[in-house]
């Protein structure tokens, strides 16, 4: 399917130089990832490390697993940056928003944690399609967001076929790939796709995701193999924008 893949290289080595990362998990005490404010600050050092030069906090936002409200995430940004390092690396917060009903809910009532310039990150359920995806897409857009999906390559039941890929990118959605889906992290499956995706231009931004040492471990010591470094190169400088 690819090239002959010949050149091994760690995810530190091509970060670009003032690389931004658009999704993490680095607030402390709100989601999965840092559980506190000192493991908040040793993750941003351990970052900075591997090149990465600001972040975006994306923390998650899932009914009935984190509830999280914009208030909450807020309090645990004024936490976070209480730290002067950590204050200099996180240039905004916004949310990993999970496309369900009751973000449809919320929406309604407020205004959607942004990236930058009204880019809005969604993730889909892990295990099923949304049967009304396109009307809640829908539903998105008319609001004037624009919509980023957090790393398609790991939703299984779309791999069966690159024209539900496609018709997402037909429909304006923008695509995130997480990096470390590059390694084998989340497995070979997601890797393979990841590599489709990327070798099809399909990819739009990308992300670190990380949670916690374990994905900075990854960065340091999994070798991956891309078929095109220039590709991928140019796909990292596309997140620039965020730093506007």
């Amino acid at each position: 399917m690819f090239p002959f893949i010949k050149t091994k290289h760690y995810l530190k080595d091509l970060l670009p130089e003032n690389y931004i990362d658009i999704h993490n998990h680095l607030l402390p005490g709100i989601d999965d990832g840092a559980k506190t404010i000192q493991e908040t600050t040793e993750l941003i050092a351990a970052m900075k490390e591997l090149n990465i030069h600001k972040g975006i906090a994306t923390p998650h936002t899932f009914n009935s697993k984190w509830n999280n409200t914009s208030q909450t995430i807020k309090t645990a940004f004024r936490i976070a940056t209480k730290e002067k390092a950590n204050k200099e690396f996180l240039k905004n917060y916004a949310s990993e928003y999970m496309l369900d009903s009751s973000l449809m809910a919320k929406m309604k009532e407020e205004e959607l944690l942004c990236l930058h310039d009204n880019f809005l990150l969604l993730e889909f359920p892990m295990l099923s399609n949304p049967f009304n995806l396109y009307e809640m897409l829908f539903e998105i857009k008319i609001k004037n967001y624009k919509i980023i999906l957090a790393h398609p390559e790991r939703y299984l039941y779309l791999h069966n076929s690159m024209v539900k890929y496609e018709k997402l990118k037909e429909f304006g959605v923008f695509f995130q790939l997480n990096l470390l889906s590059l390694t084998g992290y989340y497995g070979k499956i997601i890797q393979k796709k990841a590599l489709e995706l990327l070798e099809n231009d399909l990819y739009d931004f990308t992300g670190s995701d990380i949670h916690s040492k374990t994905e900075i471990n990854q960065f340091q010591t999994a070798k991956l193999q891309i078929p095109n470094k220039k590709k991928m190169e140019h796909l990292l400088l596309k997140n620039s924008i965020f730093l506007k």
